[in-house]
């Protein structure tokens, strides 16, 4: 876009249009970029990458006050969140702490399988297990994956 960026555009329509619904199409998969699109009143996130369906169909939402965002922006969303929200718990909370989602990633990465390995078994994206085991890691007050690894032996989550 020549004069402004979708994020700039987003804004000043909002400014004019309050009414209006921006649905946010783009290559830009960053966190930061979601972040200032939401701020700048967007009420969709969607890579170009979405099939043309799927695209539709986020705009006939959008125009029904329902707020869409991909997969991945979503995951990126989601680790802004974790990391300005409050630590959890302190050192070795105990695993329900945990979502049963993050059991699961838990139990791979114990089995020592590489975050693409455990994508492909628990029908995840890479980013996504990332994500996980940094929210597991954090929550548990672990240092690293071995550190992981032996708190879900020792909490019989093999």
């Amino acid at each position: 876009m020549p004069v402004l960026d979708g994020v700039d555009a987003t804004a000043a329509l909002a400014g004019q249009v309050p009414s209006c619904r921006v649905v946010m199409l783009t290559t830009f998969d960053d966190e930061e970029y979601v972040v200032r699109a939401l701020q700048a009143g967007a009420s969709g996130y969607l890579l170009k990458d979405r099939p043309a369906a799927e695209l539709a169909a986020a705009v006939r939402l959008a125009s029904a006050g329902v707020v869409q965002f991909d997969p991945a922006a979503a995951a990126r969303l989601s680790s802004v969140l974790d990391r300005t929200r409050p630590p959890a718990a302190p050192s070795h909370a105990t695993d329900a702490a945990l979502t049963p989602r993050e059991v699961d990633v838990l139990r791979q990465l114990a089995a020592g399988l590489t975050n693409r390995e455990i994508a492909a078994r628990l029908y995840l994206s890479e980013g996504t297990v990332k994500n996980h085991v940094s929210r597991i890691l954090d929550r548990l007050g672990l240092r690293d994956r071995t550190q992981a690894a032996i708190y879900a032996r020792d909490h019989n989550l093999l």
